[in-house]
C-alpha cells in the first residue's frame, strides 16, 4: 500500500507520530500507576484516562492521514464545497468519515477534562476552606461530579451532531464552547480564591492545611495489609505540592482550550463560499501545517504525567520497580553514610551548646569552659604544618570529652 503523503513531508510526519507515541506511553503509564495504587476513582485516574484516550485517537488519525492524505484532502474539499457556511466546519475542519469520528472523540475528551478540572478545583477549595460537610456527603458529591463530567459532554456531542443547532452559527458555536469557557471562567475564580487563601496564610503565618491530601474520598477507604495482619491506611498518591501541581495543570489545560477556541473562531470567520478554493490544496506546505496541528493534543498527556505522575509515592514506586537492586543498595548506603555524618555533627553541636540530649545532664559546665577558652589564639597546626580548619570545633570535642570523663 503506497503512502499518499508527499515524500518531503514524511520526515515531519514521522517525528510528530513518534512524539505522539511517547506521549501515549506516558499516559498509559500514568493510568497504570494510579491503577496499582488503587486510586481508580480519583480525579488523577480519570484525567489520565481521558487524556490518554484523546491521544490514542490522535495517533490513529495521524496514521490514517499519513497513508490516505491525498484522498482525505480531496474529501475535505468536497465537503467544504457542498456545505460552505455550515458551522460544523468551524470545529471539525471539514473532516469526514473516520476522521470525523476521531475528531468528536477528541473533542468529547477535551470537554470531559475541562469539567474534571473544574470539579476538582471545587473539592480542593472545600478542603482548604474547611466547609462543614460530612465525609459521606463529599464522597457522594464527588461521584456525582465525576459522573456528570463523563455524561454531560456526550449530550453536548449529540446536540452538536444531530440537533437543529447547526441552523444557527452563533448558537452552534456557543454550544460547542460553553463547557470549556464556563469551566475556564468558574475554575479561574475558584483557583484565585485558593491562591488568595494561601497568600493570606503566608502573610499572617497561619497554618496551611489541605485536608484533601490525606482525607479525600478516593483514599479514605483503602488499606494495605501488614505482616502482622493488621490493616493500615494506604499511602496517598498526593503530596504537599498538590495545589501547585493542580495550578500548573489548570493553567496548561486552559491555555490549550483557548488555542482550540481561537482556531474555531478563525475558521468561522473564513467559512463562506467566497473563501472556498477552486481545488484542493495538496501542497507540501499544507501537509506540514496539518501535522503541526497534531502536536498540541498529545502534549497534554505528557504534561499530565509530568505533573501528577512524579509525586513522591510514584517516584519511590518506580525507583523500587525499575532501578536494578545493586544501584538501589549503593544509593541507600550513601544515604546511610550521610545520615551518620549528619548525626555526628549534630551531637557535636549539641555538646557545644550544652544541650541535655548530648549526655551532659544539662549542666552549663561545658558552655562555661568554652567561654574560658582563648578563641583568638592561633589554631593548632597539624602534622603537615597547616592550620587546623576547625579549631573551635576540635576544642569543643575535647571539652565534651573531659566532661564525660
Amino acid at each position: 500500500m503506497a503512502v499518499q503523503l508527499p515524500p518531503e513531508v514524511l520526515g515531519v510526519a514521522v517525528v510528530v507520530l513518534v512524539y505522539s507515541l511517547i506521549c501515549l506511553f506516558s499516559g498509559c503509564f500514568l493510568v497504570w500507576l494510579v491503577w496499582v495504587h488503587e486510586e481508580r476513582k480519583s480525579y488523577v485516574a480519570m484525567l489520565g484516562f481521558f487524556v490518554t484516550l484523546h491521544t490514542l485517537a490522535s495517533v490513529i488519525q495521524q496514521i490514517h492521514t499519513i497513508v490516505w492524505w491525498r484522498d482525505i484532502k480531496i474529501d475535505q474539499w468536497k465537503n467544504t464545497v457542498a456545505n460552505a457556511g455550515d458551522p460544523e466546519l468551524n470545529i471539525t475542519g471539514a473532516s469526514t468519515g473516520l476522521d470525523l469520528v476521531l475528531f468528536y472523540i477528541q473533542y468529547y475528551c477535551y470537554n470531559v477534562e475541562s469539567l474534571l478540572v473544574f470539579f476538582w478545583a471545587v473539592e480542593l477549595a472545600n478542603s482548604i476552606f474547611q466547609l462543614r460537610i460530612t465525609r459521606m456527603y463529599r464522597f457522594h458529591a464527588s461521584l456525582v461530579a465525576k459522573a456528570t463530567a463523563a455524561i454531560l459532554p456526550i449530550a453536548q456531542m449529540m446536540l452538536l451532531r444531530f440537533s437543529g443547532a447547526r441552523k444557527s452559527r452563533t448558537g452552534f458555536m456557543a454550544l460547542a464552547s460553553t463547557i470549556m469557557l464556563g469551566c475556564f471562567a468558574a475554575g479561574t475564580l475558584v483557583l484565585l480564591a485558593i491562591l488568595a487563601r494561601y497568600l493570606h496564610s503566608r502573610i499572617t503565618l497561619a497554618s496551611w492545611n489541605v485536608r484533601y491530601i490525606n482525607n479525600n474520598p478516593s483514599t479514605s477507604g483503602g488499606t494495605n495489609g501488614t505482616r502482622s495482619g493488621r490493616a493500615r491506611p494506604k499511602r496517598t498518591i498526593y503530596d504537599k505540592w498538590l495545589v501547585l501541581r493542580f495550578s500548573v495543570a489548570f493553567a496548561a489545560l486552559s491555555l490549550f482550550q483557548i488555542v482550540v477556541i481561537t482556531f474555531q473562531l478563525r475558521a468561522a470567520s473564513a467559512n463562506d463560499r467566497a473563501n472556498v478554493p477552486a481545488e484542493p490544496d495538496l501542497s507540501p506546505g499544507r501537509a506540514r501545517g496539518d501535522f503541526g496541528l497534531f502536536a498540541p493534543a498529545p502534549t497534554a498527556v505528557l504534561f499530565a504525567f509530568l505533573v501528577f505522575g512524579t509525586t513522591r509515592t510514584f517516584r519511590e514506586y518506580m525507583w523500587n520497580l525499575f532501578v536494578p537492586r545493586f544501584i538501589r543498595e549503593k544509593a541507600e548506603a550513601k544515604k546511610r553514610k550521610r545520615r551518620a555524618v549528619g548525626g555526628s555533627v549534630s551531637v557535636v553541636h549539641s555538646a557545644i551548646r550544652g544541650d541535655p540530649e548530648a549526655g551532659n545532664g544539662g549542666n552549663a559546665a561545658a558552655g562555661l569552659r568554652l567561654q574560658n577558652l582563648n578563641l583568638k589564639s592561633p589554631a593548632r597546626a597539624d602534622e603537615d604544618g597547616k592550620s587546623d580548619e576547625w579549631p573551635i570545633l576540635n576544642r569543643g570535642l575535647s571539652v565534651a570529652g573531659r566532661e564525660r570523663r
